[in-house]
């Protein structure tokens, strides 16, 4: 379980998509050349509701167990019809962080680290539905 309901708002309403350990298939197309074909969350995988990510679906976000965790966020690449998108990350671990960037590392762009709470809910402001 993630302690998503412990962090301020609008972190605490995360809606878990993909509990922690599980399998995602992206379920490409055959002959798709992306190169990650699904990916395991080391954590609870999901969105926080009222925020638009640049692929038009809700803000994704990695929900850890640890409070006082790593904050931030990744670039990923996801292809020539999508482009560059943004993933957050709260409350993980750094060995459940080095799991994420592991995963991601064929579409990783860049890693950015957040100081503090604060700077992640200023960072997630410009995804907020208008």
């Amino acid at each position: 379980m993630n302690i998503a309901t412990q962090l301020p708002e609008p972190l605490n309403t995360f809606v878990v998509d993909v509990p922690a350990n599980q399998y995602y298939d992206f379920e490409l197309a055959p002959d798709s050349d992306y190169p990650l074909k699904g990916v395991t969350y080391p954590v609870d995988y999901g969105n926080i509701p009222g925020y638009t990510a640049e692929d038009s679906h809700e803000l994704d976000f990695y929900v850890g167990n640890e409070v006082n965790g790593e904050i931030g966020c990744v670039l990923v690449d996801r292809g020539a019809r999508i482009g560059n998108e943004h993933k957050f990350y709260v409350a993980v671990t750094k060995e459940e962080l080095t799991l994420i960037l592991n995963e991601l590392e064929p579409v990783l762009v860049e890693r950015t680290k957040l100081p503090d709470m604060q700077s992640l809910l200023v960072a997630i402001e410009t995804y907020r539905n208008k």
